[in-house]
């Protein structure tokens, strides 16, 4: 029988539920999971508290999107306010609202986690099935030539023109018309996310997901039957309603590097390392100004990238370095990352079809905290180290240099003071970026690390399995268990370890 998608802001849930496996999250963690676990004939539920969003419900409105397919509204950020944390909050998760990048987990990263992390089931050859199986779910294609829009066509440009490599990326559009809104929802659903693999896919084999429906905490986690609190949330997710419980005998969390160890601390499961080593991969945007028009908000945003100062195999973090990638976004979130308020925002902004954007992109030590304080509030504690301070300098400037090549008329660095660079003698500012908290808007769309896959709990928060430790059944299939970054871009690497463990899983289940 086929499964659904249930409402819960519209319709009746029942008061008690029980099933074999239920899943939180619908993203590329928790829908492959839901995908796998329901071809294989399990019962299935996938508890999703964001709606169902597509087609011309996407409407391409800042405010709008932004409220509906965004953690806290797209307001969600750490404690000092210094990085925008941006997070998918809508059935079908991240992939609906990303860039599109393909980039798997590379070999020398899954090496790494097993002579450093003990993970000797994650070695590059029992997860290469699972990384071919990831680029088949997402169509993974590289863009024709004629789909490069100038904004990245310029990026290109001032690599070749400086002789540093780069890459045309992978992505997972197929007929994308270039509408270039993919930061908030295709309104021509051209991404090949979970929403339209997985989930499409998990309902046929009987799945079945229900949307706006929150959890607010796990109990009985020791139990052969686990315990859901689920709430009923009001048609835009504002409100909570009524309560309801499903009772489960597996329990996967899968609602990313945040969400996921905020429930579990939430609901008091897991050792000391639960909502620790949070890698945030902080990116800094940095716009220019060209004398023409450039229409970077036209065609595929983010297409590519300049990897020359970018480590594949480093010994000690896998991934590392810096990449530079083209970007746009809509008039929203562009205005609020360049360099001036006020009258002198008014004046950049009247060019906004003459510039041109790119994101710095800085691999991490994972050092971030998630918690949740006494009040119920959430808390994400991040601070930027030195050496992460001299890496983004370093980017900064070759970005500079990237445009000045190009043609740029005007570089802009979001600093405060605003940084304006407009030859190649004016570099010298940048080493008087100081990086404090605040000073620079950076954000995140790549969180992990917070619940450890590790051996032992002395090194993590879950086990090889994923199996949460101190639990009997309750699992975390997402990019929280990741030890280190597995790649500049998370969506390949999610769905390859979400499908990965949950073929383990039934093999034991």
């Amino acid at each position: 029988m086929p499964g659904s998608i249930t409402d819960a802001s519209s319709t009746a849930l029942p008061a008690e539920t029980t099933v074999d496996f239920c899943v939180v999250g619908s993203g590329c963690g928790g829908a492959t999971a839901a995908w796998e676990l329901a071809k294989a004939g399990k019962d299935v539920l996938v508890l999703e508290e964001g709606g169902d969003y597509t087609g011309l419900k996407l409407t391409q409105r800042d405010s709008q999107m932004y409220d509906q397919l965004y953690m806290d509204r797209g307001g969600r950020a750490t404690s000092d306010l210094s990085i925008a944390v941006l997070q998918g909050r809508v059935l079908g998760g991240g992939g609906v609202i990303n860039a599109s990048d393909v980039v798997p987990i590379v070999d020398p990263v899954l090496s790494l986690w097993v002579k450093k992390f003990g993970l000797t089931g994650f070695s590059p050859e029992a997860l290469a099935p699972f990384k071919q199986a990831a680029l088949e779910d997402l169509s993974a294609n590289v863009p024709f030539e004629e789909q490069l829009n100038r904004n990245n066509k310029l990026l290109r440009e001032g690599a070749q023109k400086l002789g540093l490599k780069g890459e045309v990326m992978h992505h997972n559009r197929v007929g994308c018309a270039g509408v270039g809104a993919c930061l908030i929802g295709c309104p021509l659903d051209r991404k090949k996310n979970p929403r339209f693999v997985a989930i499409p896919a998990a309902i046929a084999s009987g799945a079945r997901f229900w949307i706006r429906s929150r959890v607010a905490r796990i109990e009985d986690a020791t139990q052969e039957l686990k315990t859901l609190k689920v709430r009923r949330l009001d048609a835009k997710g504002y409100h909570e309603g009524d309560d309801v419980r499903v009772r489960a005998r597996h329990v996967i969390v899968a609602a990313n590097a945040v969400a996921t160890p905020q429930l579990l601390l939430r609901s008091g499961l897991g050792n000391a390392h639960v909502g620790r080593n949070l890698s945030l991969q902080p990116q800094l945007p940095v716009t220019a100004r060209f004398a023409d028009t450039v229409h970077f908000y036209r065609g595929i945003p983010q297409s590519y990238a300049v990897t020359e100062h970018e480590s594949l195999d480093d010994p000690e973090h896998g991934w590392w370095g810096f990449r530079i990638e083209a970007i746009s976004g809509t008039p929203g979130i562009v205005g609020s990352l360049l360099p001036e308020l006020g009258a002198k925002g008014f004046e950049l902004m009247r060019d906004y079809d003459k510039l041109a954007a790119s994101l710095l992109l800085l691999p991490d030590e994972p050092h971030g905290v998630v918690r949740v304080e006494r009040s119920g509030r959430l808390r994400i504690d991040y601070e930027l180290t030195e050496e992460q301070r001299a890496r983004f300098r370093q980017a900064v400037k070759v970005a500079a240099k990237l445009y000045l090549a190009a043609g740029a008329a005007e570089v802009y660095v979001p600093n405060v003071p605003p940084l304006r660079i407009r030859s190649e003698a004016d570099l010298s500012q940048i080493d008087g970026m100081s990086l404090r908290p605040t000073s620079v808007p950076m954000l995140s769309a790549h969180q992990q690390g917070t619940v450890r896959f590790s051996p032992n709990e002395s090194g993590g928060g879950a086990n090889p399995e994923g199996e949460v430790y101190g639990t009997k059944g309750v699992y975390v299939f997402d990019s929280s268990g990741f030890p280190t970054s597995a790649s500049s871009h998370t969506m390949a690497p999610i769905l390859t370890v979400s499908r990965f463990l949950t073929r383990q899983l039934l093999a034991h289940a």
